[in-house]
C-alpha cells in the first residue's frame, strides 16, 4: 500500500484527545461513552472475553478464506461484515472494533496498527516487552496500554512482516535486527535467547521498539507556542542558522534533537545545497526539494559484508559539492570527518550528540575523537573542536513530557583549570523553585551573556543581529520574530505542495488556538 494510503488509514480513525480511558455508562450497557485520557483503548483489548471473541471470529474467518485468491482490504471488509453477522455481540461498538482488529491482523501489524490508529499524531514510541506488555511514549510520557498479542507466534509473525519491508530477517542465529517501516518509522527487534524476559505463560518473549516517524512537520512556531524556547532565544537561533554557525544539538534520548534539527533547517538559504547523512533516515529538512540530498547508511548483509558507514558517506559527501552538511547523530569515528568539514569550507553544518549538558557535549566529542584517533594530542583535539563548533544547544525532556531548550552555549578559546574547554553560556532555562513537584517543568528563560564570537561570524556571513537582545531589559516582541519568519513561509518546504499533506497541516495548525501557528495565512 502506498505511503499516502497508509497515512490516511492511520489518521482516519484518530480518537479524541481528552481525558480518561474508555469506560461504559452504568445506566446503559449498550452505550459506549468515549472519554479518553491520552487516547482511547478499544473495548476488545480491555476485556479478556471480548479479546477471545475477536480471535474466535478471526480464526473462523481465516479458515474460510481461499489462500489462492488474492483478496483486497475492501473485499475483506465486506466479507468480515457478513461474517460477524453470524455472531451475537455483547456490545454494539464491538462490531467496528472487531472489523478493524481483523483487518489489522490480516494486512498490517496487528495491535501495533491499532495503537497507531487510535493514538494519532502525538505518538512517539511503541515499546513491546513480550506479547503481554505494550507501552507507548505519547507526547513525551510513557503510558501502559491494554494492547497485547495472543501468542509469541503472532508477535513473531508481525515482526517478520515488519522486517520484510526492509528485506531483513531474524532468527536464533541472528537474534537482533534493525529496520525501517515503509512510513519511515524505525524499529529495533530482539528475540530469544537475547531477549530474556518471560511472558505470562513462562516462555521467553520478543522485544520490539518502534520510533514513530512523524508525518506532520513540527514547525518552529509550534515550539515557540509550546514554550520550548522564548522569543529572545528563538530570534537568536533563527539568526544563528541564517549566519551559518556550526551547531551541535545535545540531549538525551527522546529529548527532541532530530525534531528540533528539522525545524531549524527551514532557515537555511535555498541556495545552500544541504546534504544530510543518517544511520536510519529520520530527518525531513524543511527546505525546497531541489536544495536537499539525503544519504542513509547501510548495515552489513547476512554474509557480513556490504556495510556502508556514516564515516564513508561523510567522505563521499565532501566530494559532492554540498554547502552545508548535517549528520543526524555523531556517535563514533565520523566525528573526526565532521569537525574537518566544519573547519574547511562547510560553515553552517550541524549534528547531534547524546549528552546531558553543553559542556558534557564537548567532552563527548573529545572522547569520540580520541576513540577514532587514540594517538591524537589532546591539545590538538580541543583546538579542532573549539575552531569547528560555534554553538551547542542543550535540549531536555522533563518528566511531564515537556521539552525545553535549557541552555545555549558558545565554546571559548580557553581552558578551565581542570583542562576542560570553557563554555560561555548565552541563554539558560531556569527551573522554578516553586515547582509543585519533580514532574513540574515550570520556569523561565534568562539571558546570561553576549556571544561576541558568534555575532562576529554572523556578520562575516552577512547577517546582522539586534545586539540589544542580550540586554535583560530589552523585549523581543512577537512581531520581531514573525518579521524574520516571513522569508521562510512553510509553502517552500519539500512535500508541502502535496494536497493530502496540505490538508493535514491545515487541519492541525490553522484550527489551533496558538497565534504563532496561524501567522500570516499559513496556507496561502
Amino acid at each position: 500500500m502506498a505511503l499516502k494510503e497508509k497515512m490516511l488509514r492511520h489518521t482516519e480513525y484518530v480518537a479524541p484527545l481528552v481525558i480518561e480511558h474508555t469506560h461504559e455508562a452504568q445506566n446503559d450497557t449498550n452505550t459506549h461513552i468515549q472519554a479518553c485520557q491520552i487516547f482511547c483503548f478499544p473495548l476488545l483489548y480491555q476485556h479478556e472475553e471480548y479479546f477471545k471473541l475477536a480471535y474466535q471470529i478471526y480464526d473462523s474467518l481465516v479458515e474460510k478464506l481461499n489462500p489462492k485468491v488474492q483478496l483486497t482490504e475492501k473485499m475483506i471488509r465486506e466479507v468480515v461484515a457478513r461474517h460477524i453477522a453470524e455472531y451475537t455481540l455483547p456490545k454494539v461498538n464491538l462490531k467496528n472494533e472487531i472489523i478493524e482488529f481483523i483487518i489489522d491482523n490480516l494486512f498490517y501489524y496487528g495491535p501495533i496498527s491499532g495503537i497507531i490508529r487510535n493514538a494519532g499524531h502525538d505518538l512517539n514510541d511503541i515499546i513491546i516487552n513480550t506479547k503481554d506488555y505494550i507501552d507507548v511514549i505519547y507526547g513525551g510520557q510513557t503510558i501502559s496500554t491494554p494492547f497485547k498479542f495472543r501468542s509469541e507466534e503472532e508477535l513473531r509473525r508481525v515482526i517478520n512482516r515488519m522486517l520484510s519491508e526492509s528485506n531483513r530477517k531474524i532468527d536464533e542465529a541472528h537474534p537482533i535486527a534493525s529496520a525501517k517501516l515503509s512510513d519511515g518509522s524505525r524499529i529495533e527487534v530482539q528475540i530469544p535467547p537475547v531477549a530474556a524476559n518471560l511472558d505470562r505463560e513462562g516462555r521467553q518473549g520478543s522485544y520490539v521498539t518502534i520510533r514513530k516517524f512523524r508525518e506532520i512537520p513540527l514547525l518552529f512556531e509550534t515550539m515557540l507556542d509550546g514554550l520550548q524556547m522564548d522569543l529572545k532565544m528563538a530570534y537568536f537561533l533563527l539568526k544563528a542558522v541564517q549566519g551559518k554557525l556550526n551547531i551541535v544539538i545535545s540531549g538525551g534520548t527522546s529529548s527532541g534533537k532530530t525534531t528540533f534539527l528539522n525545524a531549524i533547517t527551514r532557515f537555511i538559504d535555498e541556495g545552500d545545497q544541504l546534504l544530510t547523512i543518517e544511520d536510519t533516515k529520520e530527518m525531513k529538512p524543511q527546505m525546497p526539494c531541489h536544495s536537499i540530498r539525503s544519504f542513509e547508511a547501510r548495515t552489513e548483509n547476512e554474509e557480513g559484508v556490504g556495510a556502508i558507514t556514516i564515516e564513508q558517506l561523510l567522505r563521499t559527501a565532501l566530494r559532492s559539492s554540498p554547502r552545508r552538511i548535517i549528520v543526524g547523530e555523531c556517535r563514533g569515528p565520523e566525528i573526526v570527518t565532521m569537525l574537518n568539514a566544519m573547519n574547511t569550507g562547510h560553515p553552517g553544518s550541524m549534528t547531534t550528540v547524546h549528552a546531558d549538558d553543553t559542556k558534557e557535549a564537548i567532552i563527548r566529542i573529545e572522547n569520540m575523537f580520541l576513540e577514532a584517533r587514540p594517538s591524537a594530542n589532546m591539545n590538538f583535539v580541543r583546538s579542532q573542536i573549539i575552531s569547528a563548533v560555534d554553538l551547542v544547544i542543550q535540549l531536555v525532556r522533563f518528566p511531564d513530557g515537556k521539552r525545553r531548550i535549557v541552555k545555549v552555549s558558545e565554546p571559548e578559546k580557553r581552558m578551565e583549570e581542570n583542562g576542560i574547554v570553557s563554555m560561555l553560556d548565552i541563554f539558560e532555562f531556569k527551573r522554578s523553585t516553586s515547582a509543585n513537584g519533580v514532574s513540574d517543568s515550570g520556569g523561565h528563560f534568562n539571558v546570561i551573556s553576549s556571544p561576541i564570537r558568534s555575532i562576529t561570524k554572523m556578520g562575516q556571513n552577512g547577517i546582522e543581529i539586534e545586539k540589544r537582545i542580550f540586554d535583560s531589559d530589552f523585549v523581543v516582541t512577537k512581531e520581531m520574530v514573525i518579521d524574520e519568519l516571513k522569508g521562510y513561509h512553510p509553502i517552500r518546504m519539500c512535500g508541502w505542495e502535496e494536497s493530502y499533506m496540505s490538508e493535514i497541516i491545515k487541519n492541525t495548525f490553522l484550527d489551533g488556538k496558538n497565534i504563532l501557528e496561524r501567522w500570516p495565512n499559513l496556507l496561502r
